[in-house]
């Protein structure tokens, strides 16, 4: 063989060697730039949606704490609130920490906004359980979680599980462009090549092995959250289904939720039934048993049987107002001069104002339209707005109930000179169990606004300059 021939030979070897070693070494720190970005996108994305979840699932333990509180009035479920809000509070810097884009920091902003008002209150009546006015702030923390944490928190993890499965998909397209590469350098093997897929082997299979070890590590991380079995296999699989028995447990903790929230409006309800009616009862078994005293001249005195009989009117009228609530009956709507039913409906309180010292002022316009509306659904409206006026004033003040034309409508407005309601109340004062008042159901302003609003009309209430509170209802003239 000629000197020159083997150069020549071998230079063709060489050059595909060396092109293919350039091209291996090129893929190589490709793939393993790419396979870098997404084991880290794969951390964070994981670690976002664990941080989440434990701040959602945080969040509900106070929520319930707080609810059960609501329920029982017992001390005791508000015990393990600082706990659990510094176990929120962790979870929430958790998740801020791995919040890197300006919509997951803007959720955090709001969730932190919200959960510093829910663990400010929260912890404050833990440290005064026992304070008159814990039952009220319980309440006005207690709608936060839902409002103001959750549904950041809800949006926080959907947004990580959305890039987590972007991840997943761009680690299958890796995986897809590793194949074509090896695959390429297989039939393009000489001993150039093979020594650069070699190389080029090696490099990827260590990669490959670190990106499955930090799968591994997340499906194990997972599965401390939730216990997934079988999950053992294929490290990206793992994932997957560890990913999807978290998100299974969430929304099972969500209907979980919504169901004890349903309890606990129940709950709620049957306290206040039961708080209602005990007091009548009590009084009737006293009197029954002092009647059943042998040494007792009469049975029943007509004093006796006149509480008696109040107090079953009481109880009638205790579940009336329930079963008004549940079953509102149709109003009968009919042309109604306001004049008479405001003034009746006053006059009813005027003992009462009497002894609590309470000015009655009754200013009803002379050029008040007629209302189309059912008259002893209207004196119920006035009925509950006029006593909570009193309720409000137990010593002394003045109540004013006003009627006139205001532009197409009628407008009723009672004024008292009371507390005035809570400024964190709003519109929620009217939803049902809602009460300011420590023996009060919070069925009245409820029933209120739904007969108002049968009428096609409205009622909103409003602090009144200088003290007090002012209840406006209006509602459509009269055809």
């Amino acid at each position: 063989m000629k000197p020159r021939l083997v150069p020549r030979l071998l230079l063709p070897v060489l050059a595909l060697s060396v092109l293919l070693l350039v091209t291996a070494v090129g893929s190589a720190w490709y793939l393993r730039s790419i396979q870098r970005q997404l084991s880290t996108a794969l951390e964070e994305n994981v670690a976002s949606v664990v941080s989440g979840q434990r701040l959602e699932s945080t969040v509900r333990e106070i929520d319930a704490s707080l609810d059960r509180y609501l329920i029982t009035g017992d001390p005791a479920h508000l015990e393990a609130v600082p706990d659990l809000a510094e176990r929120g509070r962790d979870a929430l810097r958790e998740a801020e920490a791995w919040a890197f884009t300006d919509r997951e920091r803007e959720l955090m902003g709001r969730a932190r906004a919200g959960y510093v008002r829910l663990a400010s209150g929260a912890g404050e009546a833990a440290r005064t359980p026992r304070a008159p006015d814990t039952r009220g702030r319980v309440a006005a923390v207690a709608v936060l979680p839902e409002s103001e944490i959750l549904g950041p928190a809800r949006e926080y993890r959907r947004l990580n599980e959305d890039a987590l499965a972007g991840t997943s998909r761009a680690t299958h397209e890796l995986a897809d462009r590793l194949t074509v590469v090896l695959l390429a350098l297989g039939l393009c093997g000489a001993g150039g090549g093979l020594l650069g897929g070699w190389v080029l082997t090696t490099g990827l299979r260590r990669s490959i092995e670190l990106t499955e070890g930090r799968m591994r590590g997340a499906a194990a991380r997972l599965r401390s959250v939730v216990a997934v079995p079988g999950a053992d296999g294929d490290p990206a699989e793992a994932v997957e289904v560890s990913v999807t028995a978290v998100l299974d447990r969430l929304r099972q903790v969500e209907r979980d939720a919504l169901r004890a929230e349903q309890l606990a409006l129940v709950g709620q309800m049957a306290a206040g039934v039961a708080h209602e009616v005990r007091n009548p009862l009590m009084a009737i078994k006293l009197l029954v048993q002092a009647a059943a005293d042998p040494h007792r001249a009469a049975p029943f005195r007509p004093r006796d049987l006149a509480v008696i009989e109040g107090e079953i009117v009481r109880l009638e009228g205790i579940v009336s107002g329930f079963l008004d609530f549940a079953r509102p009956p149709a109003p009968d709507k009919q042309v109604v001069d306001l004049a008479p039913v405001v003034t009746g409906a006053v006059a009813a309180f005027r003992g009462r104002a009497d002894l609590q010292k309470v000015a009655l002022v009754v200013d009803v316009s002379a050029a008040a339209p007629a209302v189309h509306a059912d008259p002893n659904q209207l004196r119920q409206v006035l009925h509950n707005l006029v006593g909570n006026a009193l309720d409000a004033q137990p010593g002394g003040g003045e109540v004013r109930v006003t009627a006139a034309a205001a532009g197409g409508d009628v407008e009723v407005r009672v004024e008292d000179r009371g507390g005035g309601p809570p400024a964190d109340l709003g519109e929620r004062i009217f939803d049902p169990f809602v009460s300011t008042k420590p023996t009060g159901v919070g069925l009245g302003l409820s029933i209120c606004r739904r007969i108002v609003e049968s009428h096609g009309g409205a009622i909103r209430a409003v602090a009144r300059p200088g003290g007090g509170a002012v209840f406006t209802v209006r509602l459509p003239r009269g055809s």
